[in-house]
């Protein structure tokens, strides 16, 4: 095999605007030929894909797995350019697949697609999937955010994806046994709550999830809201508002929205006093991480 030598590499990445690793695979692949391995890229729209990467990927969709037993789950973000795309079944096939990896790692919570990069997608790499995927659909693709939540004992991870695909989230319940977790009423409660999150946006799942700072500076602002009352009731006006607050941005506390007269932590101990929420994590087409 002819060597591939750095300068070789860099002209082939200049015609075709591929990164240097692509390059020296169609260089291997071509025995160093620098222009049969430019026909290469070319065959495969390697080159057209590498040239789309700058246009914005404001569409795409969020799509959801859920293992078998029902114990974890994970969420990815896929963008694109149009939501003609986004609605290809080959985009959906690949959201699916990008879903399945993130299910097989560890890591839980928010993921940063970018720290995925060494991952692998069947036989291919991450990148060459993406890869791939663009030069089918014509536009640029990108995998921005996932999420993934599991359970060590029993319990319930379930989701809701609205019917656009552009929000969804996944919430995890904690059972007392397997019998419990399997049931319609957790099932059904744990759908419900991940509703919930994509509707009402919580920021945490607990009170003691805000971060202490955060409560601090909330109160400040509603002790100064209320300089004109009597000292003697500033405070307790400010806890008042601070509970109203909490209501707002913390899951357990907020409405019930499938049945305003409840709030969430009363829907849970209605289902089983022994159930506890876990985590959630939602995603958005087109929304920063938080």
């Amino acid at each position: 095999m002819a060597e591939i030598t750095a300068q070789a590499v860099n002209e082939l990445r200049k015609r075709t605007g591929l990164g240097l690793m692509e390059c020296k695979k169609l260089l291997q692949e071509a025995n160093g030929d620098g222009a049969k391995a430019e026909t290469l890229a070319k065959e495969r729209g390697m080159a057209k894909a590498a040239g789309r990467a700058g246009r914005a990927a404001t569409a795409g969709r969020v799509e959801v797995v859920i293992s078998e037993d029902g114990r974890s789950g994970a969420m990815v973000e896929l963008n694109c350019e149009t939501d003609f795309v986004a609605r290809n079944d080959d985009f959906r096939k690949a959201s699916v697949e990008l879903a399945d990896l993130v299910l097989g790692l560890s890591s839980t919570g928010v993921i940063d697609a970018s720290t995925l990069k060494d991952e692998n997608v069947g036989s291919k790499s991450l990148h060459e999937f993406l890869l791939d995927l663009n030069s089918r659909t014509g536009e640029n693709v990108q995998f921005t955010r996932a999420a993934r939540l599991s359970l060590d004992g029993p319990g319930r991870v379930d989701a809701y994806v609205h019917h656009d695909n552009k929000s969804g989230a996944i919430v995890s319940l904690k059972c007392p046994d397997d019998a419990t977790a399997g049931s319609d009423r957790v099932i059904a409660l744990a759908k419900d709550l991940a509703l919930q999150v994509v509707a009402t946006r919580p920021l945490a799942a607990r009170r003691d999830e805000v971060a202490a700072d955060a409560v601090a500076e909330q109160k400040r602002i509603f002790i100064t809201q209320a300089e004109d009352k009597p000292e003697n009731i500033r405070e307790k006006i400010a806890d008042g508002k601070l509970n109203a607050w909490y209501g707002e941005i913390v899951l357990v506390d907020q409405v019930f929205v499938k049945d305003p007269s409840r709030k969430v932590h009363e829907e849970i101990a209605s289902v089983g006093k022994e159930i506890e929420l876990g985590h959630f994590a939602r995603l958005a087409v087109g929304e920063s991480a938080d």
